[in-house]
């Protein structure tokens, strides 16, 4: 089976989310793919972010679309830092042939994630960006050739249609009472607006 992963905290999950893991299922054939909202990301820890409840369920709302697309509670059941080699870990299987979708930003940190060999040993690393932008496709490139030197393993390139927006960007826009139809969909805005949500976070 062909396994795709894409986590993340997904605080919102937007447009940009949704397009990469279309193209990345699309791409790859997946035969499902995993949307994995993390517990506690390495890079966010002491940092608050939004409950994991409602995390799930707005990514249950803006993946919906995608065949073979499910919501994993993996990370947020085992709770604490959620580090992607243990997720992996979990899901692997010899009958399982794992993908993991990052965008490039993840991807030029990946060598300082944890065990970053065991990462690459596990599935093949799907970076998603703009693999025609000089600068950020070069970067990828250089990144890749160093990864492989040092770890081995599969990487692999996704030249993917970017929405550019951060989810950091969305939770001021929603705080600031302002419309954020262009990047999130109906259900998730319906969702974030009965429940309230970020009304204070920024």
């Amino acid at each position: 089976m062909k396994l795709g992963v894409f986590g993340g905290t997904f605080s919102p999950p937007h447009k940009g989310h949704i397009n990469a893991a279309a193209c990345f299922q699309k791409a790859f054939a997946l035969d499902k793919l995993l949307i994995v909202p993390a517990a506690i990301p390495p890079n966010k820890a002491g940092v608050d972010i939004l409950s994991s409840r409602h995390r799930t369920e707005m990514c249950k709302l803006a993946f919906a679309g995608i065949p073979g697309c499910e919501v994993s509670t993996i990370e947020l059941e085992r709770g604490g830092t959620s580090y992607t080699y243990l997720t992996l870990s979990e899901l692997s299987g010899e009958d399982v042939e794992l993908f993991l979708l990052m965008g490039s930003d993840m991807f030029l940190t990946l060598g300082t994630w944890r065990k970053p060999e065991k990462i690459l040993r596990l599935a093949t690393v799907v970076a998603a960006g703009r693999l025609n932008d000089p600068k950020d496709g070069e970067a990828m490139k250089r990144e890749r050739e160093r990864l492989l030197a040092a770890y081995g393993g599969k990487i692999l390139f996704l030249d993917k249609p970017v929405t550019e927006v951060s989810s950091t960007f969305l939770r001021d826009k929603i705080a600031s009472g302002e419309d954020t139809s262009e990047w999130l969909t109906e259900p998730v805005r319906r969702y974030i607006e009965k429940e309230k949500l970020y009304d204070v976070q920024r």
